[in-house]
């Protein structure tokens, strides 16, 4: 049996409605005074983080804020959050926002600290290593119930050059506090709460069948999927369920958890160059190829997908592991067509010529290490071609 730890958990983990009122106590007890704020173009112009503007500044802080961030951050965006930072001088960061500014501001915090660009920290080519001054305390309080960017000690950046996806990873991305609190996600409309509802259950799906040893991460994945079965549906269709909202976030987080604890795999290895190539939604790159990618790991995690369908509420009595297995396949499809996710990958646009240049830049992720079918270019391309009406 070998021998496992546990590094990189969140130092503390506040939820609740109304948990948002607890930042500034927060930012103050770990020395805040002078605080940049990223957040996206939108969220940054609702009332309640304008609220939170207001309430950090009457409790004496100041506070910059940068919102030039689009869906897909990259290393441009991250180059400019660097360039408000290098002129405020902040000695404190908060992210409120969804997966885009929390990935943005944890390598802006990086390049900040460290110098350079964001892509000299690309994990891939050793540039954890290359983190070691230390960085600035922050704050994470998603907006979105999908990423769990707020627990993971990675931010997933695209290069505008090279049009891949890097991470930018180390343990000092871990926040002081990650604040989860189900009142900001309540005006999210029906699409972004169908792709980063998804993107969450992908995530629990993906790390479960991982071949990384981790029973702890497998608990938090199956109950996870069940919390996000029975209230991601829910939150769809009424945006104002704070029950439901609230479920969302917690079993995003339990997304963001297991990352750490177990990894990915394949699925998102490929989802990352349909938003690098294309600029797809991550969360629906996610939800058009989650059912291809388990199709193509059935024959070694029949087992472990017939958990999956369980746990999304299918009645497995009497079925061998594979046929089980299959069960989950059609739960996730029942799932992408309830909240209308396309089902051919021409419908968003992906040009099938490219496939051959995604195959390779894919496996070259290493998200997808622990997906239990070791994936050859090939293979990886049959996916990708199964993805299109025309295969």
């Amino acid at each position: 049996m070998p021998i496992s730890e546990m590094t990189g958990l969140p130092k503390k983990l506040i939820s609740g409605p109304g948990a948002i009122d607890r930042m500034s106590g927060e930012i103050k007890a770990h020395g805040g005074k002078r605080v940049i704020l990223f957040s996206g173009p939108h969220i940054s112009k609702t009332p309640m983080v304008l609220d939170q503007i207001d309430k950090m500044r009457a409790e004496g802080l100041e506070v910059c804020l940068f919102n030039e961030i689009g869906a897909n951050p990259t290393d441009e965006m991250v180059a400019a959050g660097v360039k408000a930072m290098e002129a405020f001088k902040p000695d404190f960061m908060v992210i409120i926002g969804g997966g885009s500014p929390l990935d943005c501001a944890k390598a802006a915090n990086v390049v900040y600290n460290n110098g350079g660009e964001a892509e000299d920290y690309n994990v891939n080519t050793g540039g954890f290593m290359r983190i070691t001054k230390p960085l600035l305390p922050f704050i994470a309080v998603p907006t979105t119930a999908g990423s769990g960017s707020e627990v993971t000690p990675v931010g997933v950046i695209t290069s505008t050059k090279r049009h891949v996806k890097f991470g930018v990873a180390s343990p000092k991305l871990m926040p002081e506090a990650a604040i989860l609190d189900p009142n900001l996600t309540l005006g999210l409309g029906k699409r972004t709460t169908a792709y980063t509802g998804i993107d969450a259950l992908t995530h629990l799906i993906e790390a479960y069948v991982a071949i990384s040893d981790s029973p702890i991460g497998d608990g938090i994945c199956l109950q996870g999927i069940k919390m996000i079965r029975n209230a991601l549906p829910r939150a769809y269709e009424d945006g104002s369920d704070l029950e439901a909202r609230n479920d969302m976030l917690m079993a995003s987080c339990m997304g963001g958890l297991v990352i750490k604890l177990k990894g990915l795999g394949l699925c998102h290895q490929m989802a990352h160059q349909l938003s690098a190539y294309f600029d797809a939604a991550h969360g629906l790159a996610n939800a058009m190829l989650l059912p291809h990618v388990m199709a193509f790991n059935m024959k070694a995690a029949a087992k472990r997908y017939a958990d999956v369908a369980e746990a999304l509420g299918a009645d497995i009595r009497g079925l061998n592991d594979e046929e089980a297995g299959q069960l989950a396949i059609e739960k996730v499809r029942e799932l992408n067509s309830r909240f209308g996710i396309p089902e051919y990958l021409e419908e968003i646009g992906v040009d099938k010529a490219q496939v051959p240049a995604m195959a390779v830049t894919a496996l070259q992720d290493g998200v997808g290490k622990p997906n239990p079918v070791p994936t050859t270019v090939e293979q990886c391309e049959a996916v990708f071609y199964g993805c299109f009406r025309d295969r």
